[in-house]
């Protein structure tokens, strides 16, 4: 009687495993990349799309300041805090605020010739420290750079008055005050009527000092 070979079938689990590991390697791409956009789009929350004038020197041979440009700046600033239920409430929005608060004090203390100190260094950077602050309003180790932010503004700004608008020491005292009432260790949006009386009250201090 002649013998029929019986061929053993080959197991199936390698081909399973080996289907599973490539799905797994595909779907890390994907959640990666998704990732690093969510993250792009938090640093950048349409950052660029709102005026923020750069506060550079002009091209002029001397070196000279564009006045026009300091005052865009400090209009750049005021229309950014300009719907104030959205302050200390919309995290993007108030980033671009202290973004455009900053670079507005910078180019004051430039009209002005201030000298440079570590405050004013510090605000120049602001671009790079922006990126660092949390867009959400639960992480209150990112939004301890709005207080670092503010405390550096009353800082340079102080040292402007002193220079040259002596008349303004009561204002900067006050803008001061508000300053330290922020407080770093607090969610934004707990204290949203700090956040804007400050940025208002730098607008105002701002302003006087650019007529």
């Amino acid at each position: 009687m002649a013998e029929i070979k019986i061929e053993k079938k080959k197991p199936v689990w390698p081909w399973v495993v080996l289907i599973l590991v490539v799905l797994g390697i595909i779907a890390y791409f994907v959640y990666a990349d998704q990732n690093d956009n969510d993250l792009n789009d938090d640093f950048d929350d349409d950052y660029n799309n709102e005026q923020v004038v750069d506060p550079t020197y002009d091209s002029s041979p001397d070196d000279t300041y564009d006045t026009k440009k300091s005052y865009d700046q400090f209009k750049a600033f005021d229309e950014s805090i300009s719907d104030s239920t959205r302050v200390a409430i919309d995290s993007s929005y108030t980033k671009k605020a202290f973004a455009n608060l900053t670079k507005a004090v910078v180019r004051t203390a430039d009209d002005n010739n201030v000298e440079d100190s570590e405050a004013l260094t510090d605000l120049r950077n602001f671009s790079s420290l922006i990126t660092s602050i949390s867009t959400t309003t639960k992480d209150t180790k990112g939004f301890k750079n709005f207080k670092t932010a503010s405390d550096k503004v009353v800082k340079v700004m102080e040292d402007i008055q002193k220079k040259n608008f002596p008349a303004l020491q009561t204002q900067v005292a006050d803008l001061k005050q508000s300053a330290s009432k922020i407080d770093g260790s607090v969610t934004m949006n707990k204290q949203q009527d700090q956040i804007y009386t400050f940025l208002r009250q730098s607008r105002d201090v701002l302003q006087m000092m650019n007529n």
